[in-house]
């Protein structure tokens, strides 16, 4: 990638390359590379091929530009012995390492900078690094989403997706808990209901999260796992539109109610009708519920 030019689009769709500075270095030490990791060539070539690399690393003297110095002087020394190629292997392999490492470092090769994700100067490390408490990590500043009002460094971005995936699997068991004691209470009544088996997991969850609130309509009780639904008329089948979410006692006492009009105050009432349409307005999207929309209709006109 270091030795790979700047591209960008014209507005005609043509592709312009350019080279920089930094890309031509680049691409003279990746040539390096290949050249020293190329098997099976005369021994003058490779010798050309090392004082090439010898005369390249000793533009920057530190001490890991003498130790590939060092081993390449060793290589030309032993090759000038006739030394069998095969016991020069681990000699070569270590220039090799060595000189990829010598390519890794910007101040040696400055395109790499932008490809290293960890800063080589360890003050910079030091200072750009926030703990968080959650995971227990050192993290980068990118990996904590900070709002613009916040003083303090939270979880990081990892943190708060764990625990939104662990929170969403939570709710959904709710969903599912109150989906499956309500079939299991409609299997009671004995009447034949279908459109509590045809209500999906997200059909329920839109229901009570949407419509209800996620509360009780009585008491506006917010605990899931107390929660229950039930019919609002319970001389019809349940559906979206003849539904409401109540605490269990609340449902119980629901239940064995005669005459909603005579216990419920009309604005109360006006309110879960208002919750029926709502949610009609909504099921009507779904093809497989039209049947029992109409069908509910000519119910309530004949009434």
């Amino acid at each position: 990638k270091c030795a790979q030019p700047r591209r960008w689009k014209a507005f005609d769709g043509k592709i312009t390359e350019m080279d920089t500075q930094n890309s031509l270095r680049g691409k003279e030490l990746l040539e390096i590379y290949r050249s020293i990791n190329t098997r099976g060539i005369p021994k003058d070539e490779r010798t050309s091929v090392l004082l090439t690399l010898k005369w390249t690393v000793k533009e920057h003297e530190c001490k890991l530009t003498q130790e590939i110095v060092a081993l390449i002087d060793r290589e030309i020394d032993l090759m000038s012995r006739e030394v069998k190629e095969c016991n020069l292997e681990g000699l070569r392999k270590r220039i090799c390492t060595l000189f990829l490492q010598y390519i890794k470092i910007p101040e040696f090769n400055p395109q790499v900078a932008g490809l290293i994700k960890v800063p080589q100067d360890p003050l910079k490390l030091y200072k750009n690094v926030y703990f968080c408490h959650s995971c227990e990590k050192y993290l980068a500043p990118t990996e904590f989403p900070i709002p613009a009002n916040s003083h303090t460094i939270g979880r990081c971005r990892s943190c708060y997706q764990l625990d939104n995936e662990a929170r969403q699997r939570e709710a959904y068991f709710k969903y599912r808990l109150i989906l499956e004691n309500l079939r299991k209470s409609e299997v009671d009544y004995q009447d034949d209901s279908k459109i509590v088996f045809l209500v999906q997991l997200p059909d329920m969850q839109y229901l009570i999260e949407n419509i209800w609130n996620c509360q009780s309509a009585l008491s506006a009780c917010s605990d899931l796992y107390d929660l229950v639904m039930v019919r609002w008329d319970k001389q019809h089948e349940w559906s979206p539109w003849n539904t409401i979410l109540l605490t269990k006692e609340e449902a119980d006492a629901h239940l064995k109610l005669c005459n909603l009009q005579k216990t419920y105050e009309a604005p109360f009432i006006y309110r879960i009708e208002q919750k029926h349409i709502r949610a009609k307005n909504y099921f009507a999207q779904i093809p497989v519920m039209s049947s029992f929309l109409h069908r509910s209709s000519n119910q309530s006109n004949a009434n």
